[in-house]
């Protein structure tokens, strides 16, 4: 059984973005998010198991960046953070961006793609029901 998450809403929401941003600004360049704020979600599966919210907050610039030296800043940036690292590669053995866990957040994510490059957050699960939230506008 899970246990209920004890984690605020708005301490979850704060980490998310505060690493999202504290990240791209590492990298540079212009960066737009895709929301003002990052996206309440819920915390259930697809079988309807697990309680709370979780939020998702994604940062986008057109440009790439120089895809090893970011990966390499991201890298040293998160790892102070408590994070856990692990490199990426495309099916031609490219590498492609690079992954964090494990700590302030769930998880948090660098891609270079085609389209230009993406940074993403996911906080941890935190206390509140996720029908009630958007309901009251806190999306």
């Amino acid at each position: 059984m899970n246990a209920r998450p004890a984690l605020q809403p708005e301490d979850a929401k704060s980490r998310v973005q505060t690493l999202v941003d504290a990240s791209t600004a590492a990298l540079g360049g212009r960066w737009i998010a895709d929301e003002e704020e990052p996206r309440l979600g819920t915390c259930m599966n697809e079988r309807g198991e697990g309680e709370g919210v979780k939020y998702t907050y994604i940062k986008r610039r057109a440009e790439h960046g120089h895809t090893e030296r970011d990966i390499a800043t991201l890298e040293r940036l998160w790892q102070s953070e408590g994070f856990d690292t692990a490199r990426f590669k495309d099916g031609h053995g490219v590498t492609m961006g690079v992954n964090g866990s494990g700590a302030a957040v769930q998880g948090v994510g660098f891609y270079s793609l085609d389209g230009g490059d993406s940074v993403s957050g996911t906080s941890w699960c935190a206390a509140g029901d996720y029908g009630e939230m958007r309901d009251r506008g806190e999306e």
